[in-house]
């Protein structure tokens, strides 16, 4: 029974220490820039900005991660964590993707009070729903500091609405907040975790 609690508590540690690496807060950190830089130069050219640097994760993984970790496969609790991750974020994309196109459908016969309502806090609601896509991923994968950027978020968006600065003002200073977070994370994974050559070079210097 020990033997088994062990196990799990050192399957719980390689999976908390495999998602230190900050690489998830620097993409994270930089969509968010592109899409305020969007909203600050109106350029819709800008707006792949806000997707593409997810594209880069797999790579970043594969070649800043894997050849410290090995590429990790968790099994158990770990496995059961990603899945329910992988369905939560699936699941509220498509709430998301649904809810915006009925929007857009519906938005001509609603009310014009109603629509100048949603007109003006469009960035609240959709900051609403960004913390809470983050903070149900942080209850989902474990990882404390998306609740962190969840209120964030929250906390950005309400600055952006009411006070008297640029929505995309602030929206560029929460993803800069998050991206040299990231690169926090990830200096400091790297002199934790050196690759195996680096090590052996310490050793031998020693």
């Amino acid at each position: 029974m020990s033997q088994n609690n062990e196990f799990k508590d050192l399957a719980n540690r390689a999976y908390m220490a495999d998602h230190q690496d900050g690489i998830i807060d620097i993409l994270l950190g930089a969509g968010i820039t592109g899409f305020g830089l969007q909203m600050l130069f109106d350029n819709p050219a800008l707006m792949i900005m806000t997707w593409m640097p997810f594209l880069f994760y797999m790579p970043m993984k594969n070649h800043i991660t894997a050849p410290r970790f090995g590429y990790v496969r968790f099994t158990g609790e770990q496995e059961e964590r990603n899945r329910n991750t992988r369905l939560i974020l699936i699941g509220l994309l498509t709430f998301t993707m649904f809810l915006g196109l009925f929007v857009f459908m519906a938005y001509g016969r609603v009310a014009p009070e109603i629509r100048e309502l949603i007109g003006q806090n469009t960035m609240l609601l959709l900051g609403g729903l960004a913390a809470l896509i983050l903070a149900v991923a942080g209850a989902a994968t474990g990882l404390k500091r998306l609740y962190l950027y969840a209120a964030l978020t929250l906390l950005f968006n309400i600055a952006g609405t009411f006070l008297p600065v640029h929505e995309g003002v602030t929206t560029v200073l929460l993803g800069l907040t998050i991206l040299i977070t990231g690169l926090v994370l990830l200096a400091r994974f790297l002199r934790a975790y050196p690759l195996p050559d680096e090590e052996d070079g310490r050793g031998g210097e020693s």
